[in-house]
């Protein structure tokens, strides 16, 4: 499944998806609660690949450290997102995107350190 979902967002980022001649036609000009679209969309996509590719790599398993080892890769991979953006003639780099990825991928990181914390403390207290 966090391959699915990371092979999605490849997709997302290398696509030409946003503009006038466009899949989607022009994404810009759509907001929620008074925030673009698209930036809101760009925090919503990181936060569940944060939690489905930290269990599916098992990184909590061995120490609480790694939770926040893995939210510092997961930060990696949103800035390359933005970063292939730059390189590809048809997208563009845009820095408040980049604020959102990174937005998406702190809320993500907070919520699976939280579910490890929770899933560690249903083990002791029903599996002793």
């Amino acid at each position: 499944m966090a391959w699915a979902y990371t092979a999605l967002i490849f997709l997302l980022v290398t696509l030409p998806l946003n503009g006038k001649d466009q899949v989607f036609g022009t994404l810009n000009n759509n907001y929620v609660l008074s925030i673009r679209f698209d930036y809101f969309f760009h925090a919503l996509l990181f936060i569940p690949w944060v939690v489905l590719g930290g269990y599916a790599y098992g990184v909590a398993r061995k120490s609480p450290v790694n939770v926040w080892t893995w939210g510092v890769g997961a930060g990696l991979f949103a800035v390359a997102c933005e970063y292939i953006q730059w390189i590809l003639p048809y997208r563009t780099f845009n820095i408040n995107d980049l604020v959102a990825n990174s937005l998406g991928v702190v809320v993500g990181t907070g919520l699976y350190a939280l579910m490890v914390r929770f899933e560690k403390r249903v083990v002791k207290t029903f599996f002793r």
